[in-house]
C-alpha cells in the first residue's frame, strides 16, 4: 500500500485543474498494481472539484485501488459527500466507503 499525502501540495487544495496538476506530479511514482490510501492530514481546505479531479485521475489509473484515511477536517467531510451524491462510478463508491468508515 501507498499513501499518498496530500500536504505536499499544499494546505490549501482549489480547483479543477490543480487537482490535475497534483495527480500528474504524483502519477510517475505510482504503480496501477499498488493500492493507494490518500491522507489528508494538515490540509485545512480542500474543494470538491479539487478532490474529484485528482480521485477521479487517481481511481482511473489504479482501477479503484484508493481508500481514504479517517479525517476529522470540516474541508474534507464537506467536500466528500458532495462526490458522493454527484458521481456514480468508482470515485462515488471509493467515498461512500470513507465515509462509511468514518461514522464508526
Amino acid at each position: 500500500m501507498q499513501t499518498i499525502y496530500l500536504k505536499k501540495f499544499g494546505n490549501v487544495l482549489v480547483s479543477r485543474p490543480l487537482g490535475q496538476e497534483a495527480f500528474n506530479a504524483i502519477r510517475p511514482q505510482l504503480n496501477p498494481e499498488v493500492p493507494v490510501q490518500i491522507d489528508f492530514d494538515q490540509v485545512l481546505t480542500i474543494t470538491p472539484s479539487w478532490l474529484d479531479e485528482f480521485l477521479t485521475n487517481l481511481a482511473d489509473f489504479n482501477k479503484g485501488k484508493v481508500e481514504l484515511l479517517p479525517t476529522t477536517n470540516p474541508s474534507v467531510l464537506a467536500a466528500l459527500p458532495v462526490l458522493a451524491t454527484a458521481r456514480k462510478d468508482l470515485v462515488a463508491d471509493i467515498v461512500n466507503r470513507a465515509l462509511q468508515q468514518m461514522q464508526k
